[in-house]
């Protein structure tokens, strides 16, 4: 990859990053030294630059050209799906809102893209230091949380892009090897690999200790390295059809409801913000969308689907805003918030209420979701007592508190299903809502169609779009490989574009 040398070891975001807040001992942060990187002891500097690196792919810091802030792939994703909407007016983010065709030149994915490929060499990167330089990984905790990083690169570059994703590397003397064209299976077997790598690590580390003080917090963090992986592991395993097998992974007994692994975010930098809240919030240009598809009318606040009733459906997942400013005399009229476009509605999303607010990655709800597709697999939803609809409703009865809703929500019945057009819908909302705004939607409608035999448009916005620019959405169900990947001797452009 072109820009792949450009690996920004940045130091020591002071955050924590699983349930068991586990925070950086950096002293002094600062851009870590080329000679120093032979150094056991900049290993934490070196993971912090890692996690700071995947959470600025991951979430962003904010939209492009607020400010130079970037996208991360839970705003890019949640464009080309149905969970955001564009209220601005850049031409290239207009483009993925109405999906396509999505230019290889569009330059705000390009940017996005290298971003994730600087995410994944970051990780890889701080996992190759800590096998180098501390070859006894059983006393590192950082090196399986690094390499499960790395894992999710991939999940992501095989869940938003094209087939044919090419992966290059660089060697700690910065020499770069052009990768080749990677398939979306390829790309999801390398993440399991690197999940199997870190459960093996994580498995043996060292829990030894003199007291019970000392050896809790090492067992706590043990079990925190071991959920992240497996869960990481078992969305890998759904993307390739694996129902069975990622259910097998994920039991309550291993990953528990309660487990979370969190990306936090910082006031102390633009690049530490948590990019949601400033693209919605503060900069205006996404918006919450609802019934995404069919719009009636140019600037249209609701469509008529097949997009999800994000607004409309009143459920406390959901959480959103509509600023309505009442007048000012001599003014008679209220002013309706809109977006940067200046027409579009801004209905904000108030799940991340700061520029500090974390954001879940990979969490136990998310293995009690798994762990229904694969009930649902079985094919017994018949009756209200069906193992999908049990463990449906045990999530629902008691929300998690890195969630936002604090209340329990009514049980779902086979007459749940039947509104939401079937069972098979039924789950795929749940898990839409439950994980709303997290880089899971994309996969999951593309899913529906690889895996469940849906018509693209019917899933994913399409017929009327509601801004000028577009009449009516493309076909576009994932992205294109940027053109500066072009330079890669081994890359023509994607395999396919398919789901």
């Amino acid at each position: 990859m072109k820009h792949a040398s450009n690996l920004l070891l940045l130091a020591a975001l002071a955050l924590s990053f699983t349930g068991c807040n586990d925070p950086l001992n950096v002293q002094d942060p600062d851009i870590v030294p080329p000679g120093n990187l032979n150094d056991k002891t900049v290993l934490p500097t070196i993971r912090a630059g890692a996690i700071g690196d995947f959470a600025l792919a991951y979430t962003g810091s904010g939209a492009d050209g607020s400010g130079g802030t970037v996208e991360g792939v839970t705003m890019y994703g949640g464009l080309l799906g149905d969970e955001l909407i564009n209220s601005e007016t850049f031409p290239t983010r207009i483009e993925v809102d109405a999906r396509g065709p999505i230019q290889k030149t569009n330059a705000d994915v390009g940017l996005w893209f290298r971003n994730m490929q600087r995410a994944r060499r970051s990780a890889e990167f701080s996992a190759e230091r800590y096998r180098s330089l501390s070859p006894d990984t059983t006393k590192e905790t950082g090196f399986p949380e690094v390499i499960t990083l790395a894992g999710y690169t991939y999940i992501f570059l095989a869940e938003t892009w094209c087939s044919g994703v090419p992966v290059s590397h660089v060697d700690a003397d910065g020499k770069l090897t052009y990768g080749a064209p990677l398939t979306t299976t390829q790309l999801l077997d390398t993440a399991i690999a690197r999940f199997d790598a870190a459960l093996a690590a994580a498995a043996a580390l060292d829990t030894s200790g003199a007291s019970a003080a000392i050896r809790a917090p090492k067992l706590a963090t043990r079990l925190a390295r071991i959920r992240f992986a497996t869960v990481g592991k078992a969305r890998a395993l759904l993307d390739e059809g694996q129902f069975a097998a990622a259910a097998a992974l994920v039991p309550t007994s291993a990953v528990p409801t309660s487990f979370s692994y969190v990306i936090q975010h910082s006031e102390n930098t633009t690049r530490e913000n948590n990019g949601i809240f400033n693209a919605t919030l503060i900069f205006k240009r996404y918006a919450v969308a609802d019934q995404e598809g069919h719009f009636a009318a140019a600037f249209a606040p609701s469509g008529t689907g097949p997009g999800l009733p994000y607004r409309s459906s009143a459920d406390p997942r959901i959480p959103w805003q509509l600023v309505i400013t009442p007048p000012t005399p001599p003014a008679t009229k209220p002013d309706t918030n809109k977006g940067f476009d200046g027409s579009t509605l801004q209905f904000d999303q108030l799940r991340y209420t700061s520029r500090s607010t974390s954001i879940t990655l990979a969490t136990g709800a998310e293995a009690r979701l798994i762990e229904a597709e694969a009930q649902l697999q079985n094919g017994d939803t018949a009756t209200n007592a069906a193992p999908m609809y049990t463990t449906l409703n045990a999530l629902r009865s008691s929300p998690p508190s890195y969630f936002t809703p604090s209340s329990t929500l009514g049980a779902l019945t086979t007459d749940s299903a039947t509104g939401a057009g079937g069972a098979k819908r039924l789950l795929f909302r749940e898990r839409a809502y439950w994980l709303w705004l997290t880089a899971h939607r994309l996969g999951d409608l593309r899913r529906l169609i690889r895996q469940y035999g849906f018509a693209a448009d019917s899933v994913f916005p399409s017929g009327p779009y509601f801004k000028s620019q577009v009449p009516t959405y493309g076909s576009d169900v994932n992205f294109p490989v940027p053109v500066d990947e072009e330079n890669n001797p081994n890359f023509t452009q994607c395999i396919d574009r398919n789901p």
